[in-house]
Formats: C-alpha cells, sequence, structure tokens
C-alpha cells in the first residue's frame, strides 16, 4: 500500500507575513462579529499573519473579548491610551511585524476569501504600495427605507465603496481611492507615512480623512496603488447610524474636515468675514437649512437627504471657522 502522506504535496513554506490591523473603541460585541469572520477566512497555507487589535482605551469589555479569540487567531492586543483613531493606527503600525499591513474596522464583517484575495494581489503586484477592496452595507434590519433610498449619496457616512474590477491604478480623481475599513499598505512605506492625529475620530471630534491623508501623501511622492475586486468586506449599518442625527453629524464632520485642509494649504481668498466665518459660508448655511427644512416633509429621501447632507456640511465649516481653527492643531505630518 502506497505511503499517501509521502505522496502529498509538502507545504509551501510561508514567504510573507501579514498584519491584519482593527483598531476599537468601546465597541466590545461588535468586534466580536468581527473576529468571528476572521476566525471563518480560508487563509492561504503558505502565509504567516497576525491580527493586531489596538484598544484605544476602551472602558467596555474588550479585552475580554479579545482573549475569547487567542485559540482560534494569532491574535496580540495592543494599548493606545491617546484618544483618536491616528494615535490607535500609530501604534497599530508600530506593533506590526508584517511584510503588508491589511486594515478593517471593528464593525467590519469580511469575506471567507478577503485575506486570500490580498495576498494574490501582493505577489501579483509587488510594485504596489497600497491596495483596497469594496465595502457594501449590511443593514440592521427592518432598514429604514429612506437610508435605503437614498443609499447613492451615503457612501462616506456608511463607508460604501467600489473600486471597480479593472487593473487601472488608484487616484484621488474620481474619488478612486480606499476607504478606512478595507484597504493595505505596504510596511515599509505605512511607517514612513504614519496617520496625522488632527485627523481621525476622536471623542471629541468627528473630524475623518486620516487614511486618504496618507494615501494622496504616498501618491505625491510616487507611490501607486490598485483595486483588489475579490477582497470584499460588510460595513454593519446598525440602527443607530440610519437617523438624521448620525448623519448631520457625519457631514458636519466632513464639512470640518474640509475646511481644515483648505486652511492647511494656506489659502486665502476666503473673503470678507462675518462673526468670524466667510460671509459664503453663512450664505450657504442659511440656503442649504431653508431647503433642508422645505423639502423635509413633502419630498422623497433622496431629495431631501442631499439637502441635509449641504446643511450639515455648511454646519461642520462654520463651527471650524468660529472654533475649530482654534481647537485643533495646525495639521502636524509625520
Amino acid at each position: 500500500m502506497p505511503n499517501r502522506s509521502r505522496d502529498r504535496p509538502s507545504a509551501r513554506k510561508p514567504d510573507m507575513f501579514v498584519t491584519v490591523a482593527i483598531c476599537t473603541y468601546n465597541r466590545a460585541e461588535s468586534l466580536r462579529r468581527t473576529l468571528e469572520s476572521l476566525a471563518a477566512m480560508q487563509v492561504p497555507p503558505d502565509l504567516e499573519w497576525e491580527a493586531v487589535v489596538v484598544n484605544n482605551n476602551c472602558t467596555d469589555h474588550t479585552d475580554a473579548v479579545i482573549g475569547e479569540f487567542a485559540a482560534r487567531l494569532p491574535i496580540r492586543r495592543e494599548f493606545e491610551v491617546q484618544p483618536g483613531q491616528s494615535n490607535a493606527r500609530n501604534r497599530a503600525i508600530d506593533a506590526a511585524r508584517g511584510d503588508y499591513i491589511v486594515w478593517t474596522d471593528d464593525d467590519v464583517v469580511v469575506g471567507p476569501g478577503w485575506l486570500a484575495a490580498y495576498v494574490a494581489a501582493f505577489r501579483r503586484r509587488p510594485e504596489a504600495v497600497f491596495f483596497g477592496g469594496p465595502i457594501r452595507p449590511r443593514y440592521e434590519e427592518p432598514a429604514v427605507k429612506w437610508v435605503v433610498e437614498s443609499e447613492a449619496l451615503l457612501g462616506g457616512p456608511f463607508c460604501i465603496r467600489d473600486l471597480g474590477d479593472e487593473a487601472v491604478p488608484l487616484a484621488a480623481e474620481g474619488n478612486r481611492l480606499p476607504n478606512g475599513a478595507n484597504f493595505a499598505v505596504r510596511a515599509s512605506e505605512q511607517r514612513a507615512f504614519r496617520y496625522d492625529p488632527d485627523l481621525g475620530l476622536t471623542p471629541r471630534s468627528h473630524r475623518r480623512g486620516d487614511e486618504h491623508d496618507v494615501i494622496e501623501r504616498m501618491l505625491a511622492a510616487g507611490a501607486i496603488g490598485y483595486p483588489v475586486p475579490a477582497a470584499s468586506v460588510e460595513h454593519c449599518i446598525g440602527r443607530e447610524r440610519q437617523t438624521e442625527a448620525y448623519l448631520m453629524q457625519f457631514f458636519a464632520g466632513a464639512g470640518d474636515e474640509n475646511a481644515f485642509f483648505h486652511q492647511r494649504l494656506d489659502r486665502h481668498d476666503e473673503g470678507p468675514l462675518l462673526f468670524g466665518a466667510p460671509r459664503w459660508v453663512w450664505r450657504g448655511l442659511i440656503e442649504s437649512w431653508l431647503l433642508y427644512r422645505f423639502h423635509r416633509h413633502i419630498s422623497p429621501g433622496p431629495v431631501w437627504v442631499r439637502h441635509l447632507r449641504a446643511y450639515a456640511y455648511s454646519l461642520g465649516t462654520m463651527r471650524y471657522w468660529r472654533g475649530g481653527m482654534r481647537s485643533y492643531g495646525s495639521g502636524r505630518r509625520s
């Protein structure tokens, strides 16, 4: 009888080490769902990997959840006392041992072939520095009708992203950049391009854009990136996010973020100020508020949500001008 174990091809020795990085703040049960999806992945046998979870000063049972997966995942817990997503991401960079860092969030469910798809892309395109995959919404049921109807307007607040199926390099033009819930960066470049603490969510600020800031700086330095269509994730949209209040908060943060970048570029064409803000900001705020209030109860979701977005964006811009310029730093980069 032949020796079947000898007849089997030997496993290929790992030639790559990959770090999956997750930063979390007080979402223990949501994190559990994410880690369950990591444990269910189909990991290539010739890959060595680790999951690094950064506890960003959580006050819930996050550490207990991480500990539950110690026997199922190659998982490590890191702690970052300074609040803020960018600070947590920088801690993950310092802790990562991988040749590449694959980023996802604590409210995501990754697909079975998610990590394998990224690894295949790393091997296929060694010249590329960063990669991004699709992000699709998973609504908590019962989904709010006007939210689903307005989905085309909600790519930002719900992190919806489709970078296409073609092997076309990613670029800022046309908003073809990955989102933070699903992207990967070669570790050597990621260590050189760190996340700006003046960006990223904090308990005090809803300003985002930290990952786009890093990727745009990489592009300016000559880096190239590609989409990975098979590296798909679902972003879980709870009922608490299917609300006008959440959308107002998100789009106001986007207005603040845009004003922050505008000033960091040292632009001085804002025109005369009225009570601390340019007159055009006041005009946009008033006009968009009137349109939002008028259409809220007479128009379908996609109409009034568009005006809500414009109003909240103007509100965030106003808040930046009337207080944010003093409350935030000067845009440090490292």
